[in-house]
């Protein structure tokens, strides 16, 4: 209820919009205790409908309808909301809560350490959280994804579900990867790097214990680490996950990877491919198993220039 009325009065989402998705009803009926956003412009991305001068009703945290006019007199608490819009809350599917977006953030890619040591990145993170969180509510996101990170990563969680200004946070716990990458160990890594299927089942019976929404698996390969070699390794870590019922997210950026990700039953693929064009079979298998991607194209542009 808390969230739901802070992303309702402030105009950038709700905890549920399912309402939109059947017709805008002129004279909805109204029980219990209510809450109506009156004169806005309700844009659903649904159907693409636009109602101006709408009135959006909403019943213990839940919109339960949307009238075509405004509504002006009903027991309940009027927000006027005249010449402001109302649409549902952006979610991004993609962070890293241990990541600032600064150049110092990742010194296993550029190394930046004689300018800004790493551990003093980590703390300044840690340290402006709820800026961050805020910042999300501004700008219209109203749940993100943490898909890989600091076992830190479930306190983050646990802080943000329990601010009023904050999104809803959904996190995986340290990605379980092909590679090391001992720069980013501050004694707590996002990056663990296993060696055998017996070591990732173990790791993910660690993470179950967090209670994590997603696992999250690094696959990444190079002239030393070839597509094969991680593959039992990813199907131990899928198999394991979903005997504790979490799903998986994969980093698997190039054709073959993705697909052997896609075939061991990951859920999840966080980028697109980017090695090469994307067959018909690939495209197929996706479908077929109702894969969800997140394409970061955006993301990888912005890295090439940096």
């Amino acid at each position: 209820m808390r969230r739901a009325l802070l992303e309702l009065v402030a105009l950038l989402a709700t905890a549920n919009f399912t309402a939109l998705s059947g017709q805008v009803s002129p004279e909805p009926t109204i029980s219990g205790e209510h809450i109506a956003l009156v004169g806005g412009t309700v844009i659903n991305p649904a159907d693409g409908k636009i109602t101006r001068n709408a009135t959006v009703f909403i019943v213990n945290g839940r919109i339960t309808d949307i009238a075509a006019n405004m509504v002006m007199k009903f027991g309940g608490r009027s927000i006027n909301c005249v010449g402001k819009f109302i649409l549902p809350g952006y979610i991004d599917t993609h962070v890293h809560f241990f990541q600032s977006a600064d150049l110092f953030t990742r010194p296993d890619g550029a190394d930046f350490n004689s300018v800004r040591p790493y551990k003093d990145e980590v703390a300044w993170i840690k340290s402006h959280l709820d800026d961050v969180f805020a910042r999300y509510i501004r700008s219209g996101i109203t749940s993100v994804v943490d898909v890989g990170g600091p076992m830190w990563n479930f306190e983050v969680r646990k802080t943000a579900n329990a601010t009023a200004k904050a999104p809803r946070v959904a996190v995986a716990g340290p990605l379980i990867s092909s590679v090391s990458r001992e720069k980013l160990d501050l004694g707590d890594p996002p990056i663990v790097k296993i060696d055998t299927p017996h070591q990732a089942r173990e790791f993910v019976r660690k993470l179950a214990e967090q209670k994590p929404d997603l696992v999250k698996s690094w696959y990444i390969v190079d002239k030393d680490h070839p597509v094969d070699a991680f593959r039992p390794i990813a199907r131990a870590t899928i198999e394991e996950s979903h005997a504790h019922k979490i799903r998986v997210a994969v980093h698997a950026t190039e054709l073959e990877t993705a697909r052997a990700a896609v075939e061991e039953g990951a859920d999840v693929l966080v980028h697109s491919v980017i090695d090469k064009p994307v067959d018909d079979a690939f495209v197929k298998l996706l479908k077929d198993r109702h894969i969800i991607l997140c394409p970061t194209l955006v993301v990888f542009e912005r890295y090439g220039r940096t």
